[in-house]
């Protein structure tokens, strides 16, 4: 049965969890900001982990559950970059076309992870043109048929913002509000693991990171509701007190 034109469908709807690795080697790398670069040949994208999440059957679950959905593509895990880069794009694809074809084109596909709005997200369509697996135009295409949900961002909100700049908020930032005692180290730590050769150590860090993008997803999501419950109480209250302050004048006038 065909959708409704722009009426939404939970079901059908992919939401896609993914963090991802790169290593940058030592002549490359910088006091402070990002230093991998998608067009710098010496830098090497490594991989990364990706949950393509049902709103209806994948939130609520157990860790156990997470981490077996959760598919990884890792370079020493295939022939070439590229190669892995194919399998990425097929995978992102896939969910986007889904919402797309059951939803007439009305709704996209999700991206979410922490962070990824300045880095992962630009980073991987710079990659796929670069390695020639989409055009200039068919990356800018398939970049703007997904919407995307950055959790440094979307926590803004959630913070005591003292002053009129409102800026991102950090992975460890948000870990410690939503998820406290969970930290992860800085990602310059993989370029050690790397070098040594220590990939389930490496696997291992961001399973972990996916799954606690998804739980912060699910707990920001959950105090929104009781925000908007917060807000459902007020409008009641005030309603309650102004028919007691019409009351009140009335018995004031009358008197």
């Amino acid at each position: 049965m065909a959708s409704q034109k722009g009426r939404l469908r939970p079901g059908k709807c992919k939401v896609v969890f993914f963090d991802l690795e790169f290593y940058v080697p030592e002549k490359r790398r910088t006091a402070s900001g990002f230093c991998y670069n998608p067009w710098d040949k010496d830098c090497w994208f490594i991989g990364g982990s990706f949950l393509v999440a049902n709103p209806e059957r994948d939130f609520c679950i157990a860790k156990s559950e997470v981490l077996k959905k959760t598919k990884s593509f890792w370079l020493w895990e295939h022939a070439t970059e590229k190669e892995m880069l194919q399998h990425i794009y097929a995978l992102l694809k896939t969910a986007c076309d889904q919402v797309k074809n059951a939803h007439d084109g009305a709704v996209s596909a999700i991206l979410c992870g922490i962070g990824i709005t300045s880095s992962d997200v630009p980073i991987l369509f710079e990659l796929f043109k670069r390695f020639h697996i989409l055009s200039n135009q068919e990356a800018f295409a398939l970049q703007n048929s997904f919407r995307v949900v950055d959790l440094s961002q979307l926590v803004i909100g959630a913070f005591i913002n003292p002053s009129n700049f409102l800026y991102p908020k950090s992975k460890n930032h948000i870990l410690n509000k939503y998820m406290y005692g969970t930290k992860f180290e800085p990602g310059e730590s993989v370029w050690q693991l790397y070098e040594a050769d220590n990939y389930a150590e490496i696997q291992s860090r961001v399973l972990d990171e996916v799954h606690s993008i998804h739980k912060c997803y699910e707990l920001i999501q959950s105090e929104f509701e009781w925000f908007k419950k917060l807000e459902a109480r007020n409008k009641r209250l005030e309603r309650l007190l102004s028919k007691v302050r019409e009351a009140a004048t009335e018995a004031s006038s009358e008197g």
